[in-house]
């Protein structure tokens, strides 16, 4: 499996838990923001699976993390990396952009899987502009997924990267009435300094507060979720 990273220990991959994540390489989207992008381009390395579950330090782990880039581009990898980590007794957790669910609901089927994070990037009709891939295929896939989680029990947050003047007040509308069955929804300040396209790295970060503000109007539409943002400095749950 090719991976560009491991970190040993992480207490925000993984909610209430100490967390190892494993980047996977490769990812079927261009968002010009992407912190990882140009990390996953330059230090790409093969390793079996095995060897990467072996590689990581899990003294402190209590869950796993599997994140890229995109996993579900390595599906025979990612399976083969969650079946070890399972039989060591880890929960797993899954970030994915869910362009590829039919993966996702194979790991799902097979009790492989206990939690997943799917990115869920702006507006629908901005999909091709700032992912350069279909949006309305990802609104169906991710409307599947959601409901596939919950009715297997499988916990799903749904989250989104907040751009000021690429995104606005209305993408989180439509997003929060779309992700209404989710467990958890969070939104995230965009970091500009990290940024790979010269474009995103000249816009502002939208401050804590509007963070905030976009919380509480995302409550509006998701009754039956949590809400919490997150910025560079700290977490904060939003009550209706």
């Amino acid at each position: 499996m090719k991976i560009f990273g491991i970190i040993d220990i992480s207490t925000i991959d993984y909610p209430k838990k100490c967390s190892a994540v494993v980047f996977m390489s490769g990812c079927n989207m261009k968002c010009g923001y992407c912190h990882n992008y140009e990390h996953m381009l330059e230090n790409t390395h093969e390793m079996t699976p095995e060897e990467v579950f072996n590689s990581i330090d899990l003294m402190f782990a209590e869950a796993i993390v599997i994140s890229g880039g995109e996993p579900t581009l390595q599906p025979k990898a990612l399976k083969e990396l969650c079946i070890i980590a399972k039989r060591k007794g880890f929960p797993v957790k899954l970030d994915t952009n869910g362009t590829n669910i039919e993966i996702i609901k194979d790991l799902i089927d097979n009790k492989l899987i206990d939690y997943i994070a799917l990115d869920v990037k702006c507006a629908f009709d901005k999909y091709k502009k700032i992912t350069n891939y279909d949006g309305e295929k990802i609104k169906k896939n991710m409307l599947e997924l959601i409901n596939y989680c919950k009715k297997n029990n499988v916990f799903i947050e749904c989250r989104t990267t907040f751009v000021p003047n690429v995104m606005d007040e209305k993408d989180i509308i439509e997003i929060a009435k779309s992700v209404k069955n989710c467990d958890l929804y969070t939104i995230q300040q965009f970091d500009n300094e990290h940024a790979w396209k010269d474009e995103y790295k000249k816009i502002r970060e939208p401050t804590t507060n509007e963070l905030v503000e976009l919380g509480k109007i995302s409550t509006q539409y998701l009754k039956n979720s949590d809400v919490v943002v997150k910025s560079k400095d700290e977490m904060i749950n939003i009550a209706e």
